[in-house]
């Protein structure tokens, strides 16, 4: 088993899976199966905290991976899709600067769109991410204003005016008019499912806050050749180079 010593680019050790209970392994192991099929230093911190590694990949797949879940007719989560959601996730995480998260989801982002025949267009939106507001070209209308609520909630919370809200219920409203699935839905239905929206986004987003800093205050590190998952390699990989440079930018404080 790797023995990843305490150093210069960690406070945290990462924990190995023997140094764990059996259930404790357990939790590890969905997490790593779920969360790309790799050990990976997230779960290996939180280790620390059994509980808290056992209920947080359940947790965290309900507004972030899971796909649209109906129970009945109740929706229950997958309230916005995942290309939206992967730009505010780093988005936020560009604004705090946490290293784990830009590099990770700039993968999991890129990988995505990529996947889905749609590469051209991820590279120019997740180059100028960090300053969306100057691009404008990049991103589609929900893009720009969901981009621009992000930035400010991880910022500050109170920024976020009246008119601004509704702008973007606005903006989300007729995107889901463009949606087959919601274009029939009544007025009342089309309210409460906007509602539904914004508050699975802005718990995205405070979520990857307090991600951020845990990531950033514990300097978890990226998995590199000295772990069972060299994440490095694979960043290089699929993470274009001009995009790379503005993250270790951005990540140094150069922006």
């Amino acid at each position: 088993m790797t023995r990843i010593k305490q150093g210069p680019w960690t406070r945290i050790r990462p924990l190995q899976r023997d140094e764990l209970d059996p259930y404790t392994q357990a939790g590890m192991m969905t997490g790593e199966l779920t969360w790309g099929g790799n050990p990976n230093n997230l779960c290996k911190v939180m280790a620390y905290t059994p509980r808290l590694l056992q209920t947080e990949v359940e947790y965290c797949n309900t507004f972030i991976f899971d796909p649209r879940t109906l129970r009945g007719d109740v929706q229950e989560a997958g309230f916005n899709d995942r290309f939206i959601k992967e730009l505010v996730i780093s988005r936020t995480s560009l604004v705090n600067r946490a290293r784990y998260s830009v590099t990770h989801h700039s993968v999991i982002g890129i990988s995505l769109f990529a996947d889905a025949g749609r590469r051209d267009e991820a590279v120019p939106k997740y180059l100028h991410l960090h300053e969306h507001e100057k691009h404008p070209e990049a991103y589609t209308e929900r893009e720009r204003v969901v981009l621009d609520y992000t930035a400010k909630v991880t910022r500050d919370a109170h920024l976020v005016t009246d008119q601004e809200f509704q702008e973007l219920r606005r903006v989300l409203t007729e995107h889901n008019l463009k949606n087959d699935q919601l274009k029939d839905l009544t007025t009342e239905q089309m309210s409460r499912h906007v509602d539904a929206q914004i508050v699975e986004l802005t718990w995205l987003i405070g979520h990857f806050c307090l991600l951020n800093r845990w990531f950033t205050v514990l300097q978890v590190p990226d998995e590199s050749p000295q772990d069972e998952w060299n994440f490095a390699a694979v960043y290089e990989e699929v993470v274009p180079e001009q995009i790379r440079r503005r993250n270790d930018q951005i990540l140094a404080g150069g922006f």
